[in-house]
């Protein structure tokens, strides 16, 4: 009985510290900060109280970022010994990767992911959070309908990465998108995460920052693929 009582405790601990406010020392990394979603997470995950730290390109705009009271650590995601030091001397409780390509080719998604995987062991981050989209990887599969066209080798360097975090052993969540609403548009609330991958909807990137702190915070979120969805926003009818 005893036994059993401190397995209990223990379980309720982790589940609490899941779902309780953000304390202190509960730091975010965010790749890809300063781009259209990165900066709607960062700003989420502000206003739930979690110190940030932001992941940005040297000489990049950082206008979307002004005023929030983060920190900044600047590199490049491809190259491993910038993403090592974004981890040197701090402690996060997780990361969040929300990066594009940019200029670079598809294969910024498995490298890129790989140096995040890697030094996220090194330091002991618990957990990775990836913004992906849908139809990457094996996903196109389900869409024959979607008109992904010159997209689909992005999608398939996108599957890889996903690949890359599933079998990392880090505790991990994938967020995939459909069809972002236009910048700037005000979330709805609406928005919600389903495991079904049959699924494209459309979802504002405001949103998407809403529902990366709610996966923080819930330890059920962990090692699944969701697909996010708001059934309030227009969506084509031929993608369904």
């Amino acid at each position: 009985m005893k036994l059993l009582r401190t397995l209990l405790l223990a379980t309720w601990t982790a589940v609490a510290a899941l779902a309780s406010p953000a304390r202190a020392d509960d730091g975010v990394l965010v790749f890809g900060a300063s781009g259209q979603l990165g900066s709607e997470v960062v700003r989420a995950l502000v206003a739930a109280g979690y110190p940030v730290t932001a992941f940005v390109r040297p000489g990049s705009d950082r206008s979307r970022l002004a005023g929030l009271g983060i920190d900044f650590a600047t590199g490049d995601m491809l190259v491993a010994d910038d993403v090592r030091a974004a981890f040197a001397g701090r402690h996060y409780t997780a990361v969040v990767d929300a990066s594009a390509r940019g200029r670079a080719g598809n294969e910024f998604y498995p490298v890129a992911m790989g140096h995040i995987v890697a030094a996220a062991k090194a330091s002991g981050t618990p957990r990775i959070i990836l913004h992906g989209s849908v139809g990457a990887g094996d996903n196109i599969r389900l869409f024959p309908q979607a008109p992904f066209g010159p997209m689909t080798a992005t999608l398939a360097a996108k599957g890889e990465a996903e690949r890359l975090l599933r079998e990392s052993g880090l505790p991990y969540a994938i967020i995939r998108n459909g069809i972002l609403a236009p910048a700037g548009t005000p979330a709805t609330g609406q928005a919600k995460l389903s495991p079904d991958e049959r699924l494209m909807r459309t979802v504002t990137r405001a949103d998407l920052g809403r529902l990366t702190v709610e996966c923080l915070r819930d330890a059920g979120c962990l090692g699944k693929t969701w697909h996010a969805v708001d059934e309030s926003l227009p969506f084509p009818e031929r993608y369904r």
